[in-house]
């Protein structure tokens, strides 16, 4: 043999030791990434709580409990940081909801395992019915629905949230999975109502759509209808905030309005984080990215995949959130995502603050002696300016989950809320 075929062979065997420990290694380590159904105790209502699930499923169960962080998000807008009023940061807001609760606290939202003690600590919840707990707990459907359909909505809050206090139970496991089969589902029926209305049945959803519904039965606008108190989601016209606000117009069921504003005497709106319906027309929702994906990806823990129960900003999971299909540095995304929210908080601002001007200049008119009927158009065009800014500052993610609607229902808002200040400042001269 010469000696090139030595160093030819030498070479050789060293590339099959090589890759054969390679390859031993991979089959050696554990790669069962199938999740094993298991068994959860029924007694005292356990399947609806989040403890029963942490021995059966530890990694979803520690990454959902990675939601007790609290820190604000990479790009400075939302994150989890607890007492933090946007109040203090977008003082027009105190004067666009005046005489509303929510001119008594406006706090960034924290995460999902915060649910409970936030709205019972809230300043706002004095007063209010078992509707507000539909999003909260699951205990709402499989407790109270099942037992007796919408009564609990009429009912005192506090009457209804007194046993899940007691028992580990509201969001949690069973918000989003079937407690029997661990499949996803929806437990809030307003969202299948307003599926049904639509001509969808969410029994025929598929896995990939279930993915977005499971978010969607709660981060979208709603109503409280005014017979009974059920949740309503007002989608019969569309998703878009135009067509929304064409909803609320008819009157649906006799709702009219949240409250009438304290200074203007204006009938308002007020909008609750309609995320699923800004999801809808964007590019993600186009190419069939779920909220899940990015706000929930799958990791890699000892060879297990699992699904992140971690509820977050994907810019705090960027390489499993957003590079399996983005082809540009975690940097540039981060920057990318950063203008965008840069651009529509410049925009709110500017749109609650008219919006604000808008309140103010009626109140001024009606001081100087414009009757009602000629603010009417005034009173008209600040109700809708009002709720495209609430729309869109209500919603998360800061215009970035669909940047080119938030921008343009922004700027909606601006003009309709210029248009009501010409319009009150011509009624005051018409009184003359």
């Amino acid at each position: 043999m010469s000696r090139l075929q030595k160093i030819l062979s030498g070479i050789a065997i060293v590339c099959v030791l090589f890759f054969g420990f390679v390859v031993f290694r991979i089959a050696a380590a554990p790669h069962d990434e199938s999740v094993k159904l298991a068994k959860i105790p029924t007694d005292n209502n356990q399947q609806l709580g989040t403890k029963a699930y942490k021995d059966a499923y530890p990694l979803e169960y520690n990454s959902f409990m990675k939601n007790n962080e609290q820190a604000p998000s990479p790009t400075g807008y939302g994150g989890s940081q607890g007492e933090h009023s946007r109040l203090t940061e977008e003082p027009e807001m105190l004067e666009n909801w005046k005489g509303y609760k929510f001119e008594l606290q406006y706090d960034d939202d924290r995460g999902h395992t915060y649910a409970g003690q936030d709205i019972l600590n809230s300043k706002r919840r004095p007063g209010q019915k078992g509707s507000c707990i539909v999003c909260k707990s699951s205990y709402m459907y499989d407790v109270y629905f099942k037992e007796s359909g919408w009564d609990f909505a009429s009912k005192p809050f506090d009457d209804m949230a007194a046993p899940i206090s007691e028992q580990d139970a509201w969001f949690g496991c069973s918000t989003c999975h079937d407690p029997e089969t661990m499949e996803l589902r929806v437990y809030n029926q307003a969202f299948v109502e307003a599926m049904e209305r639509r001509g969808i049945d969410i029994s025929k959803a598929s896995h990939n759509e279930m993915r977005a519904y499971v978010c969607g039965q709660c981060h979208t606008e709603y109503y409280f209808a005014k017979a009974d108190g059920r949740v309503v989601l007002p989608w019969d016209k569309g998703f878009d905030p135009t067509e929304e606000y064409a909803y609320y117009q008819t009157i649906p069921g006799g709702f009219d309005k949240d409250w009438t504003h304290k200074d203007s005497k204006t009938p308002m709106l007020k909008a609750q984080h309609p995320d699923y319906e800004i999801w809808q027309s964007s590019v993600h929702a186009q190419n069939g990215v779920t909220c899940v994906d990015c706000h929930m990806p799958y990791m890699r823990e000892n060879g297990q995949k699992y699904t992140s129960h971690w509820q977050t900003s994907p810019l705090r999971t960027t390489q499993e959130s957003c590079l399996k299909c983005h082809d540009e540095s975690a940097d540039g995304l981060l920057q990318r995502v950063k203008t965008i929210q840069d651009n529509t908080f410049r925009l709110e601002r500017i749109a609650g603050q008219t919006v604000a001007k808008a309140n103010l200049t009626v109140k001024a008119a009606m001081d100087a002696g414009a009757t009602d009927e000629q603010l009417a158009v005034a009173r008209a065009k600040l109700r809708e300016a009002q709720w495209y800014w609430d729309w869109v500052e209500a919603s998360n993610g800061m215009g970035f989950h669909n940047p080119d609607l938030c921008l343009r229902t922004l700027g909606l808002s601006i003009d309709l809320a210029h248009q009501a200040i010409e319009s009150a400042n011509g009624s005051v001269k018409g009184s003359l």
